[in-house]
């Protein structure tokens, strides 16, 4: 097992999210549905899960990592990824800074949500994507095989301040909430890695 094995596998929980978070934005777009319970379920899960448990686990520990083994930090890849986490969070404030409008039925904020979730999405799918055909890649190439055991440990022992090992299970089971919420299966909101090299990060 590689130090991205379980990067990759909670990639694909954040893919289910996401996917429902789309259909989401479908039905208010397409049916002037808006289902606020989603949209703030999916804020819960993008803070709680992908930013304070797996982009954590990027932030802390592989990309120190791999900044070690030789791949900078700024103008490289690592950097590209810590910018694009950032413009994720943009994403995600806007979304709550407007949920409460667009519950009560704002148009405006109902907008907002909307465009903030669609760009959100379509970043995280790139992103995800680059990770696992790219950037993930190149990590299992250089990183020494005891470095790889070393961030399997620390991994499992990454625990956001204010959580317990219980509160990934709990937000784990958010997600696969919403897919039931939104006749989903998991299993077809996998990622299709990007192909070519390093330059596309």
């Amino acid at each position: 097992m590689t130090a991205t094995t379980a990067l990759r596998a909670e990639h694909e929980i954040i893919l289910s999210v996401i996917a429902c978070l789309r259909a989401a934005c479908a039905a208010a777009v397409g049916e002037g549905r808006f289902d606020a319970e989603t949209f703030r379920r999916g804020i819960d899960f993008i803070r709680g899960y992908a930013d304070g448990w797996h982009h954590a686990k990027e932030e802390d520990l592989l990309f120190p990592a791999l900044e070690k083994a030789g791949m900078p930090r700024h103008g490289g890849p690592v950097g590209v990824m810590l910018r694009e986490h950032e413009i994720g969070r943009m994403h995600v404030r806007a979304m709550a800074d407007a949920i409460d409008a667009a519950e009560s039925g704002d148009a405006a904020g109902r907008s907002r949500v909307v465009e903030n979730a669609l760009g959100y999405a379509d970043l995280l799918e790139a992103h995800i994507a680059k990770e696992d055909g790219i950037l993930f890649a190149m990590a299992d190439r250089i990183l020494p095989e005891d470095e790889q055991r070393r961030l399997e440990v620390a991994y499992r022992s990454a625990v956001p301040a204010g959580a317990t090992a219980a509160t990934g299970d709990e937000l784990e089971g958010l997600a696969a909430g919403l897919c039931e919420r939104w006749g989903l299966d998991p299993d077809e909101t996998r990622s299709r890695p990007m192909v070519g090299g390093c330059h596309q990060l």
